[in-house]
């Protein structure tokens, strides 16, 4: 499995997972995470840009 394959199963588990919480992931949230699975941003960076969109003290 490539990185990218990788990174779109984790994002697509991480987006189902919320799903059956009742949540849902927002349309930012979802372009972030594209830039993450096409490997332009890291992890980190994926989810300091989501606590920041929250107002939550980066990592």
């Amino acid at each position: 499995m490539s990185e990218r394959e990788s990174r779109a199963v984790g994002v697509a588990e991480a987006v189902h997972s919320a799903h059956l919480e009742g949540g849902d992931v927002t349309p930012a949230f979802l372009a972030d995470a594209r830039d993450y699975i096409e490997e332009r941003i890291s992890i980190r960076e994926l989810l300091n840009r989501t606590r920041n969109r929250y107002g939550l003290e980066t990592v």
